[in-house]
């Protein structure tokens, strides 16, 4: 069985399905110094991923699998989308002892308004204070400003009380940009220094897939596990990585063990319905998809069994994904005409014959 699929980035120039669309809900007002290219950049919640499988503008030529790049490098979690937008209040007086703690507890919980007032607190009375600004770093590459992040990451390298997590926001950072052999650089010395780092052994897991060393990314897994047993996004990324090496029943192993810690994680479904269309489970890969998204998830399993050469099943689905939606007439139908040439060169090849 030939495989399409890539691990995805960002979005993929010329996949019929795939895709990496992202939402981001801003906050105002951080009353640090952060300059203005971040002010109002960073959101109350991470980057709600989700994977526009069955996108218009591309040829259909290959599939695309869904990966947590952004989410899962940041080693959060995503957030409801109707979260309400905070504002910070100015400040008044300087913070009390605790605080920073107080910061980093609520940024660990994913409280992030609470966190950038408290730092706000503290960096009034201490702007240099590393363990605020690391805090202010992260917080930065939350809201998926990457660039801004891996600077503001860098200014703390050279702060011996937070080098290492820094050495691991930065590598991360530079991951998001594109940068894979200096972000990779960055997280081998961070974990180097701190082994439990799961966010950097997480990171090294996506490098190695991109390098297809297998055996690196499932031992970079494998610490991350270790390090966080409990997270739904590294088990994402290693069912990812299985998907990639044709070890179906592996991936769907980890991407079920990633939806019963967070059953809520649409990344981590959309990866599950696609492994289960290229194992030929097509009904079961339809199970919990709502109405609202069937067309998408009929037209991808339509193009999954085209790739696996199912041909008559992809007709089928394709056409039921144009009866359920109209919208997705155009690019079922160019789906279609995919499935039309490639059964003609099917016809086309030479035959073996047995004497």
């Amino acid at each position: 069985m030939r495989t399409p699929v890539k691990r995805v980035f960002e979005t993929p120039p010329t996949p019929r399905v795939g895709g990496f669309g992202k939402t981001c809900q801003t906050l105002k007002g951080l009353q640090s110094d952060l300059g203005p290219a971040i002010r109002g950049r960073i959101g109350n919640t991470l980057l709600r991923a989700k994977h526009r499988l069955g996108r218009r503008r591309d040829p259909p030529r290959r599939v695309a699998i869904a990966a947590v790049l952004a989410v899962a490098l940041v080693g959060c979690e995503t957030v409801p989308e109707d979260s309400p937008e905070l504002s910070i209040a100015p400040v008044v007086a300087p913070a009390p002892p605790g605080t920073v703690e107080l910061a980093e507890r609520a940024f660990a919980e994913r409280r992030y308004g609470d966190a950038k007032q408290l730092l706000d607190r503290v960096l009034i009375a201490d702007p240099g204070n590393p363990r605020a600004r690391l805090i202010v770093a992260e917080l930065i590459l939350a809201s998926g400003a990457s660039k801004e992040a891996a600077e503001a990451f860098g200014r703390l390298l050279e702060r011996p009380e937070v080098k290492t997590r820094a050495l691991q926001g930065h590598g991360i950072s530079l991951m998001l940009q594109g940068d894979r052999k200096k972000g990779f650089e960055s997280l081998r010395e961070a974990v180097k220094e701190d082994p439990m780092l799961w966010r950097a052994w997480n990171a090294l897991g996506y490098y190695h897939d991109s390098q297809h060393d297998w055996a690196a990314a499932a031992e970079s897994y494998g610490m991350a596990i270790e390090g966080n047993p409990d997270s739904a996004i590294i088990f994402n990324n290693r069912g990812f990585s299985m998907l990639m090496q044709e070890r179906l029943d592996e991936a769907i192993a980890d991407l079920d063990r990633a939806l019963r810690i967070d059953p809520d994680f649409e990344v981590a479904q959309e990866n599950m319905r696609l492994a289960l269309a290229w194992s030929g489970r097509y009904v079961h890969a339809m199970s919990g998809a709502s109405k609202r998204d069937m067309a998408r998830v009929l037209n991808n399993i339509g193009f999954v069994a085209i790739m696996r050469g199912d041909y008559d099943n992809a007709e089928a689905y394709l056409l039921r994904a144009m009866e359920i939606d109209p919208s997705y007439n155009d690019v079922a139908s160019r789906n279609l005409t995919y499935l039309k040439q490639v059964r003609e060169l099917a016809k086309a090849a030479p035959q073996a014959t047995v004497n």
